[in-house]
């Protein structure tokens, strides 16, 4: 019984590396292979020769073909027929792409571009990460492995941005269960602290430390630690050999992005993660920490890390230990979700960390195809994708809101809205006016369009199978709840249904994905169409059952009860609780609204705006957070006092005061300089920039002094005061003697403030006169 950690082509050995925990097996029997719409093997063959001699390559071709065989299948992009095709069976995967972009011009191919590690997970069934009997290839339980997993995060000295050529690494920190602990090539005061000579002894150290475990953490670290790590080695002639077999690191670049892949473990760069699951406006590591544990950690500051190094400041051992810490925390908190997603999907822990929601869902259902002998459609060509990104379509029903401050509000909200559409009218790529029920006097139209109603498609089958299975496991979590036993395989069950929750909310926006395979805009349009239809319904049966709709939004509204009396929380709670199952017995399928919460008060500014508080004094912000990076900490503080006034003690007075309180402390000069601060990131080069903006003038300014400035580089600046553009009052914190007071009022204290005051009916005049007073009665609607 062994867990299978992770799967790697080995091009020496030529073949499959299986990872696990304890050994490595090697499978040298599976071939990478691809469909070819032609039955005769002759032709093919002959077409392949014909090329070799045209291009003079001596059978070269024809070498790589280990066989061509007939076989029958069910062809997607075929109406969904089944056909005669040939499977092109190739000798390595680096054939594959010699041979496809050959034979494509030949005829057409199926399925050549699924990569070969990924092919060999969807043939061969294998649960990666659970306990499996690899000699009877079968799965021995669920449990989740004892992995040994440390966190890893490294610390530049540089001046003027990383530069590995020439900055080096002065420290590397790591966490995990029994090693806790910063490595430095200088001496400090703090107990965390390991010493080593010099940087060519710390980049031993961290090799050494690394292959004693079986899972990495890194936050960024596909694009900066493992990249930066390697290039400072190469610098001293060592080899970043950190595999299972000593293997070296593989640092492959993409785009934007690179990926650092290390065989036999599991690097988990924990960024792409966060950026998925958690509704963040920044995704630093201090962001992340303090949106799941509710602390601030050290945070220092890149530009000041060179001067507390030459200082001895031992707060840099803390922040650096700090980075570590919670990049394990975070890390142990994600990877069971991270596992059932492997295993649902059945793809390496790998590939899954680095992979979008769609992406997912498209290897659930090229999984799913291969088990019912289906030839998945191929993916768009540039023309296609280019046809697609501009096709749009009428999105999710949006009620304005009652603007103002409103009480006693109870949210509800359908559960997974659009996956129960799509089950409930079979909406498919292979379903959408299908022949086989043409003569169906029952048929339904939607939006000129009917559904078969014979044969259920792929998209609403795979759905149906992930409810169905989320259903047994919420069953079994209800049944040891009750019984007090939230063991072990309770919280890996939590995470499974977690998990396929997830994987089933993905399945419409996979259907409108550009790249998808199984792309149908026609069924993304009617799920929505039908949405719209379900919700503004709702509505109306929520409205004439006594309530007042405040607010609504795609798949959930809030109300208030408006039918004259006065309720308490708990009678108001019970005429939901009632309403609800009133509605849900109309309401088809597997469709179900469901109470989503009470808030005591709460603010509408206007669609997609809007601020609520619960009983618990939790604040809930949508659309009001200030997420443009050029909004400064005065204007942040501004906002979030304002909302403490507004919901919290629902006072307006107090929120007015805060606005006025800041407009005079800006007119007399007593706000700090950090406060000003303006942060925007250079997303391109210097010179690209056709027009002039605050940040590139403070980022040529910052270059004259001597400086390096890069590409992603975020520039923070003080808007100074003074006659000439805004762009040229641009300057760096060190250089600003003053500020522009009337900049700061009008573009960074009024704008994330202004609406909510507006929606409360007070204008930009009357928040500058405090003569006035106002009571929260005034304002209730």
């Amino acid at each position: 019984m062994e867990s299978l950690i992770d799967l790697d082509y080995n091009s020496e050995d030529l073949c499959i590396y299986l990872y696990l925990l304890n050994e490595i097996i090697k499978e040298k029997d599976f071939k990478p292979y691809f469909y070819i719409n032609s039955t005769d093997k002759e032709q093919i063959l002959e077409f392949l020769k014909d090329y070799e001699k045209k291009h003079k390559l001596d059978s070269e071709i024809t070498k790589m073909i280990e066989k061509i065989e007939t076989v029958k299948k069910i062809v997607f992009d075929q109406d969904y027929q089944e056909k005669e095709l040939s499977k092109v069976t190739v000798k390595y995967p680096n054939n594959v792409k010699t041979v496809r972009e050959i034979l494509m011009e030949f005829e057409r191919l199926y399925e050549y571009d699924i990569p070969f590690i990924r092919r060999y997970m969807i043939d061969n069934k294998v649960i990666p990460t659970s306990n499996w009997d690899f000699k009877n290839n079968k799965l021995i339980d669920n449990k989740i492995p004892e992995f040994k997993t440390v966190s890893f995060d490294i610390e530049v000295y540089c001046h003027k941005g990383p530069d590995p050529k020439k900055d080096p690494i002065i420290m590397a920190s790591f966490s995990s269960k029994g090693h806790n602990v910063v490595v430095s090539t200088k001496k400090f005061d703090h107990d965390k602290l390991e010493y080593v000579k010099d940087e060519k002894e710390l980049i031993k150290r961290i090799i050494e430390i690394l292959k004693d475990y079986d899972i990495i953490y890194t936050y960024n670290g596909d694009n900066f630690d493992f990249p930066y790590l390697k290039k400072r080695a190469e610098v001293f002639g060592l080899e970043l050999k950190l595999g299972k077999n000593d293997e070296k690191i593989k640092i492959t670049k993409g785009g934007m992005n690179s990926k650092s892949y290390i065989p036999g473990r599991v690097h988990i760069d924990l960024y792409p993660i966060a950026r998925r699951l958690l509704n963040l406006t920044k995704y630093r590591l201090e962001n992340v920490t303090e949106a799941l544990f509710d602390v601030k950690k050290v945070d220092v500051g890149h530009e000041n890390i060179p001067k507390m190094w030459d200082k001895l400041d031992e707060t840099l051992v803390e922040y650096s230990y700090q980075d570590a810490y919670y990049t394990q925390r975070i890390g142990e908190q994600f990877l069971p979700l991270e596992i059932m997603f492997s295993r649902v999907v059945n793809q390496s822990l790998y590939d899954i960390n680095r992979m979008s929601s769609s992406q997912m869902v498209e290897y659930l259902l090229l999984k799913n195809s291969y088990n019912k002998g289906v030839i998945a459609p191929n993916r768009p060509s540039g023309k296609e994708y280019q046809k697609r990104i501009r096709s749009s379509y009428e999105g999710g029903y949006v009620k304005e809101p009652i603007k103002g401050i409103h009480e006693d509000i109870v949210s509800m909200d359908f559960l997974s809205l659009y996956p129960s559409i799509i089950m409930s009218h079979n909406l498919s790529p292979e379903t959408i006016d299908c022949d086989c029920c043409n003569n169906e006097e029952n048929e339904e139209e939607i939006l000129g369009h009917k559904f078969c109603k014979k044969n259920i498609g792929i998209i609403p089958k795979t759905l149906m199978d992930l409810i169905d299975r989320r259903k047994s496991v919420k069953k079994i979590l209800r049944e040891k709840a009750k019984n007090n036993e939230f063991d072990e395989e309770y919280q890996i069950l939590d995470y499974e249904q977690r998990s396929i929750k997830v994987l089933a909310n993905s399945h419409y926006g996979y259907l409108a994905f550009p790249m998808a395979r199984w792309y149908s805009r026609d069924c993304a349009e009617i799920t929505t169409h039908l949405g719209r239809q379900y919700i503004q319904k709702t509505i109306e049966e929520a409205e004439n059952f006594g309530f007042k709709v405040i607010y609504a939004d795609t798949d959930g509204f809030y109300s208030k009860w408006a039918n004259g009396e006065k309720l308490t929380k708990d009678e108001l709670l019970e005429k939901t609780k009632t309403f609800l199952k009133t509605i849900n017995d109309k309401l088809p399928g597997e469709m179900e609204l469901e109470f989503e919460g009470y808030f005591k008060r709460g603010i509408f500014v206007t669609k997609k705006k809007y601020a609520l508080i619960d009983e618990n004094e939790k604040i809930t912000v949508k659309g009001l957070e200030v997420v443009r990076r050029d909004w400064s900490n005065v204007s942040k503080n501004t906002q979030k006092s304002v909302l403490n006034a507004l919901l919290k003690e629902g006072n307006v007075e107090n929120a007015k005061k805060v606005i006025q309180d800041t407009i005079k402390e800006l007119k007399d000069g007593k706000v700090n300089k950090e406060d000003l601060l303006i942060h925007t990131q250079l997303t391109k080069r210097i010179e690209d920039y056709k027009t002039t903006s605050p940040h590139v003038e403070v980022a040529k300014k910052i270059m004259k002094s001597g400086n390096r400035v890069n590409t992603g580089d975020v520039i923070s600046y003080i808007i100074t005061s003074g006659n000439k553009s805004i762009s040229e009052r641009a300057e760096p914190i060190e250089t600003a003697k003053d500020y522009d007071t009337n900049y700061y009022i009008e573009n960074q204290i009024l704008p994330p403030v202004i609406r909510l005051m507006e929606a409360l009916g007070i204008t930009k005049d009357e928040l500058k006169d405090s003569k006035k007073q106002i009571t929260l009665h005034h304002f209730l609607k």
